[in-house]
């Protein structure tokens, strides 16, 4: 193999390594699941070392608490981030169960995130609690 071909391989490999490592969870893109107030619940099939997103907008004034419940002994963890995607409340303590409480000064979407650091798949139902 001429040194060109050897290059040009090369960079097809890299670019190949480039693309697959943008397929990991982070990738996942969330479902708009309309308002808080009106939102039941949703149950999500987490592969291990996998996550879940969904959008959901939050009145402001009024104490927001999400809470996720999981099937197995599996470490999940929640993370709520704002349109900006800047972290505004986490709960990443060990454990199947996760939750947090925050009370938004505005109206705001925010995105909610599960992830399953395993070990094993699991099936997490995030609920959302708003005072009236």
């Amino acid at each position: 193999m001429d040194r060109k071909s050897w290059r040009v391989c090369l960079a097809v490999a890299l670019f190949g390594l480039v693309v697959l490592s943008g397929t990991w969870a982070e990738d996942v893109k969330p479902t708009d699941e309309g308002k808080a107030e009106a939102f039941k619940g949703k149950t999500f099939d987490l592969k291990e070392k996998g996550e879940a997103a969904l959008t959901l907008t939050f009145p402001g004034g009024k104490n927001a608490t999400v809470t996720v419940k999981s099937d197995k002994k599996t470490d999940v963890n929640l993370f709520v981030y704002d349109v900006a995607k800047k972290l505004l409340v986490k709960d990443d303590s060990p454990g199947p169960n996760c939750e947090v409480s925050f009370t938004p000064t505005a109206a705001v979407k925010l995105t909610l995130v599960l992830r399953n650091l395993g070990p094993g798949d699991n099936r997490s139902t995030l609920k959302v609690n708003v005072s009236k």
